[in-house]
């Protein structure tokens, strides 16, 4: 999928474009900065696609996930694996706290 793809698939689900200088993290928002896709889903939970550039040794997919005050990030060059928990979130297929405990807990799913 494209940047561009994406972000009518958001707009489907009802997100909102904001400006990186306002972003407040508010769920349900997203911006473009320097070729990438930064979308929040919730207050705990986003999801990162960043340029190759951009992404050296850390992956160019990225799932943030925030419990109990304590952050935990996913990177992964692998598109399926992002794209599944990101497409499956937006449809509501997947819960945000089950998405967040499969980041912090780095739990094997597959």
């Amino acid at each position: 999928m494209t940047n561009r793809e994406i972000i009518r698939e958001l707009k489907r689900y009802g997100y909102s474009r904001v400006d990186i200088d306002t972003d407040s993290r508010a769920a349900k928002t997203f911006y473009t900065y320097c070729g990438g896709l930064h979308i929040n889903g919730t207050g705990n939970l986003s999801f990162h696609i960043v340029p190759p550039q951009e992404s050296p040794g850390l992956g160019r997919f990225a799932i943030c996930a925030t419990r109990n005050g304590e952050s935990s990030q996913l990177g992964t060059d692998h598109a399926p694996f992002f794209f599944r928990r990101l497409l499956a979130f937006l449809k509501g297929e997947r819960k945000e706290n089950e998405i967040i405990d499969e980041i912090c807990t780095d739990r094997k799913t597959e």
